[in-house]
């Protein structure tokens, strides 16, 4: 897995490339533990994500209620239909917002 951030002023995208998984799990906190604590909304691009599992959806999850507990954003954007319906499945769908792209995502925290 690779982690690339971009901060944009308050907005930070977290682009993940591979296997979002319980391997990947100390890679992934320590990138968004970096953001979680400061003034930053959390974009997280997954469109190069080709599997995640449940210890991934269990962090997502984690930093969703961290960053909402703060009122900051914690979006997900770009995913792609595999990964749509693991969200589907479980939920998080419902739960956290998930747009077609950084992009728009960045768009939807800007404009509230």
């Amino acid at each position: 897995m690779k982690i690339t951030s971009i901060v944009e002023d308050t907005i930070v995208t977290l682009e993940i490339e591979g296997s979002l998984s319980s391997e990947a799990k100390m890679a992934f906190d320590g990138a968004v533990n970096e953001y979680a604590s400061g003034p930053y909304h959390c974009i997280l691009d997954l469109a190069r994500v080709t599997f995640i599992d449940s210890t991934a959806i269990g962090s997502i999850v984690k930093y969703y209620s961290i960053f909402r507990s703060d009122g900051r954003y914690f979006l997900i954007a770009g995913i792609n239909k595999q990964i749509y319906e693991v969200f589907n499945l479980t939920g998080i769908n419902r739960q956290i917002s998930i747009f077609d792209s950084p992009l728009h995502a960045k768009n939807f925290i800007l404009g509230s």
